[in-house]
């Protein structure tokens, strides 16, 4: 196995032990170190008239009213459906200094004939660009990225400092990537469209506050006889015209709402409105339930092992997972909205199906998010039409490192999702641990960010 190479350039994210001089295809993130002026170019949206540009969109058609969001809106299905068709026609018109960072790009290969350009994307603020070092480098990519950014720099403002410190790298390593790295880059002025349109929906919110209740843990599930039919808990039967005595009440809404019992204070992205939902079941699958296949990473460690075509391989699964997934997905189908802490491989696998299906979910995370963090890949296009909302709690803050999955932060996410899905709550065997030290967990991780206020 290559050893990691001794280098002392700034990189963003840098997959450990692995030798960055040996041939590979990697995809590299560039951005501007004053992001604001946006010097590279412009975003056009030619299906917009000409005065809408630049602005967010003020949609037709009816929008979801909740007076306890303040200052959101979240426009209708039928809105939209437009604005996304819309937002398809997007492109970048490119500023004298991005044609020149484009041609500096094409012409990578003079100066280091070990790399074949591919494919770049110039953005307004950032670049994206795949190359492929196609036989071993005599020396560091990051000492080749530090000479590319020196070039270009001066080919486009005459002078250096055009660039932030460092890059972010991503590296091809498993078939069916690259035709996914092409994708994502050729979406980016229709990521970026949609974001503008919908500015609500990618916001980072570090001020959101939800009163959960002082619920009691449940000792079991709802009975079957408590179940309809369609195999639906109660709290999916709200839409099924139910009389409204057999209804439930939503137990957790936003502050403002009534009066709260616990004061939960969390970092939010995408749709908010996802909370008021009287419908929302929680997804919680044992560990024993499935399991993906686990293959060795570069620097140590496992990673998940996906097919052609990025979808997880599934190791094992049981009867007992695929009968709580039918009905966490029929009950999703009949308007109930998922809430999960994604741990297990059962919850991601749940969760991944519902993405797929265009189903609205609540994911919980562990740590916050970067100021500028924009959820990737199939999460964005569910965010865009408003089926998705990313929450964690406030006190656990964003790091750039990745965070290891404790126990405690386990148990206070699954607590958590009990608390929001109220009636939907799952049973959960926390394995000994008492529930005053499971509800003691979750005031700590909400209690209001680092400072606790």
């Amino acid at each position: 196995m290559a050893m990691r190479a001794e280098t002392k350039h700034s990189m963003l994210r840098r997959c450990n032990g692995w030798d960055y001089r040996q041939p590979c295809i990697y995809q590299i993130t560039l951005v501007l170190a004053d992001r604001k002026s946006k010097a590279l170019g412009r975003l056009e949206i030619p299906a917009l008239p000409s005065g809408a540009q630049n602005r967010p969109l003020q949609v037709q058609g009816r929008l979801l009213q909740a007076n306890n969001v303040s200052g959101s809106s979240v426009p209708s299905a039928e809105a939209i459906g437009s604005a996304l068709a819309l937002a398809a026609s997007a492109e970048i018109a490119l500023t004298p200094a991005g044609e020149a960072v484009k041609r500096e790009f094409w012409a990578l290969g003079e100066h280091h004939p070990e790399i074949k350009p591919l494919f770049i994307q110039v953005m307004p603020d950032h670049v994206h660009f795949i190359i492929h070092v196609t036989k071993p480098m005599a020396r560091h990519l990051g000492q080749a990225m530090a000479g590319f950014k020196t070039g270009s720099s001066k080919a486009a403002i005459g002078k250096g400092g055009l660039w932030a410190e460092g890059f972010q790298d991503t590296i091809l390593f498993h078939e069916g990537q690259l035709d996914s790295m092409f994708a994502y880059l050729r979406d980016n002025p229709r990521r970026l469209a949609v974001k503008q349109l919908f500015p609500d929906l990618f916001r980072v919110r570090n001020d959101l506050i939800l009163a959960l209740p002082r619920q009691a843990q449940k000792e079991r599930e709802l009975p079957l006889s408590a179940q309809n039919n369609l195999g639906l808990p109660l709290s999916a039967q709200n839409n099924l015209g139910l009389p409204p005595q057999a209804q439930n009440r939503p137990l957790c809404s936003v502050l403002g709402a009534g009066a709260p019992s616990v004061k939960a204070h969390f970092s939010a992205i995408g749709n908010l409105f996802l909370l008021d939902s009287p419908n929302i079941i929680q997804v919680q699958c044992s560990r024993s339930y499935l399991a993906y296949r686990r293959i060795p990473k570069p620097g140590g460690g496992l990673k998940i092992a996906r097919n052609e075509k990025g979808e997880p391989i599934i190791e094992k699964t049981t009867p007992e997972f695929e009968t709580k997934r039918d009905e966490l997905l029929a009950a999703a189908k009949h308007g109930a909205v998922l809430i999960s802490p994604c741990i297990s491989d059962g919850e991601r696998e749940i969760a991944r199906l519902a993405f797929a299906a265009g189903l609205p979910l609540i994911a919980l995370r562990n740590m916050g998010f970067s100021p500028l963090y924009k959820p990737g890949g199939k999460l964005f296009d569910q965010t865009a039409n408003g089926r998705l909302l990313l929450l964690a709690p406030a006190a656990w803050p964003y790091q750039t490192a990745e965070k290891r999955m404790t126990r405690f932060d386990a148990c206070a996410m699954n607590r958590i999702a009990q608390l929001i899905a109220g009636d939907g709550a799952a049973e959960i065997n926390y394995h000994g641990m008492k529930p005053n030290d499971i509800d003691r967990l979750v005031c700590e991780a909400v209690k209001g960010g680092q400072d606790g206020r």
